[in-house]
């Protein structure tokens, strides 16, 4: 049954529901300014039922919007909260954050349990702390970057470049007892017809004990560094006012050999610098050491593709490998009319030479007692060979009249920083692509020649 509205409802209704008087009986129409709160006062209903009553989660109402007061709150989908994950009381909770956070290592953490309770990477991880692998330490303090973050997968690092290459390099063994052309084939990785026609001999033919036998053989030498500069060029320069010729030479150049050059009739006849550098081909020639002024027989040690030419007294050498590394090297021990064999082995290139004038840089002003000669130490015209490093070497001539300790300064003045004489006088001559430079007054008993596209087998003593 409708029971009709008191008078005193009639009045007191408009002070309770405000504007929404006209609503349907149970319900509020929203007004512009209303708030939950502010609905709660006026209908007695608290916040929490208001919620409950029209499935609100938090607190915002819009106006127009019809918001129950009264009746059975609507049925809900019960939510079952995830259980947290297990928590291992060695890994710290590490929250989520725009802004990269830090975490302290404790006992028992890997860099994987750390990455998946920060929701990065691994690979975020260690770029995020520079790290090549896994392994972290306790009381290591960690960057962790922001959560989701995965590391772009790095480019794998480029191959390192091989120090070392084999090389083909040639040399003379000796034939023992039981050695026929097989068995040195065999052990040289060659064939006895290779062996035959290298050593010119007949393939059924079986060498001597004793007899030199030339054999290749692979060795692993390092890999010379680009180079520097041209292979071989002549500069005029004054340093200390004195006029020279100066030739550089870039050991780098895998072509460039540097080689005694002989006279065509073998180290007999003698032959002058111009003369050695139109028959034979190099692109320079320098006068070579000291040598007997009627024989020619050479005073010091040569060695030509690895063959032992000559021997002498003389116990400082330019040596060169088959791989053009080259060093000056001096010895204290008496020859007696012995070569220095053990300390060629291996080289390619021998030329003993002296004094030494420059050691590390400093001019040399004694000498061993080798050199007695007084015509050595007086002022002559001067050829000198050095080097600025084992794959820098400088070869210099002057006609100017010096001393040997002006000498020593001249090659400090250039950059060298260890030096050796070459014969002197009347022998000091340069030749450059063929023609004589500075020639020499005198026959010499061998030059030295650079030669700047050579192609053709190396030898090592």
């Amino acid at each position: 049954m409708f029971r009709r509205p008191t008078l005193l409802a009639l009045l007191l209704g408009p002070l309770l529901w405000g504007s929404n008087a006209l609503a349907a009986p149970g319900t509020v129409t929203v007004r512009p300014g209303d708030t939950l709160y502010g609905i709660s006062k006026r209908s007695g209903v608290s916040v929490a039922r208001l919620r409950a009553l029209n499935g609100l989660k938090g607190s915002t109402i819009q106006p127009g919007q019809k918001l129950r007061l009264s009746g059975a709150a609507p049925a809900t989908k019960a939510v079952v909260p995830k259980p947290p994950a297990a928590r291992s009381p060695s890994v710290q909770s590490i929250p989520a954050r725009p802004v990269t956070a830090h975490y302290t290592v404790r006992p028992g953490d890997t860099l994987g349990r750390i990455a998946a309770r920060a929701g990065v990477s691994v690979a975020a991880l260690r770029a995020a702390n520079g790290l090549s692998g896994s392994l972290i330490k306790p009381g290591q303090r960690l960057r962790v970057p922001p959560r989701g973050t995965v590391a772009v997968a790095a480019r794998p690092p480029a191959p390192a470049r091989p120090r070392t290459e084999v090389r083909v390099v040639y040399g003379y063994v000796r034939a023992g007892p039981r050695d026929t052309l097989a068995s040195l084939a065999r052990k040289y990785h060659t064939t006895a017809a290779g062996l035959a026609r290298l050593n010119h001999m007949n393939v059924r033919a079986r060498p001597y004990v004793g007899q030199r036998v030339l054999v290749p053989r692979r060795v692993p030498v390092p890999i010379p560094p680009a180079p520097r500069s041209q292979p071989v060029s002549v500069k005029r320069f004054a340093p200390l006012g004195i006029p020279v010729r100066v030739l550089r030479v870039d050991l780098r150049h895998r072509n460039v050999l540097v080689a005694p050059v002989l006279p065509r009739a073998g180290l007999s006849a003698g032959a002058r610098v111009g003369t050695l550098a139109r028959t034979s081909g190099a692109r320079a020639v320098v006068n070579g050491s000291y040598f007997h002024p009627r024989s020619y027989v050479p005073a010091g040690d040569l060695v030509m593709q690895g063959r032992l030419l000559a021997w002498g007294r003389i116990p400082a050498a330019l040596a060169i490998t088959p791989d053009n590394r080259a060093t000056i090297t001096t010895s204290t021990t008496p020859l007696l009319g012995r070569p220095l064999e053990a300390s060629w082995r291996g080289m390619e290139t021998v030329i003993a030479t002296g004094p030494r004038i420059l050691s590390s840089g400093r001019v040399v002003t004694r000498y061993g007692n080798v050199f007695r000669d007084p015509a050595l130490f007086g002022r002559a015209a001067r050829s000198a060979v050095g080097l600025g490093s084992s794959r820098d070497l400088v070869f210099v001539t002057t006609h100017a009249r010096l001393t040997t300790t002006e000498m020593g300064k001249v090659m400090a003045r250039l950059g060298v920083r260890d030096a050796l004489l070459l014969d002197g006088g009347s022998s000091a001559g340069l030749a450059w692509n063929g023609k004589a430079v500075l020639d020499s007054v005198r026959k010499v008993a061998y030059g030295i020649g650079v030669f700047t596209d050579y192609t053709g087998r190396r030898y090592a003593r």
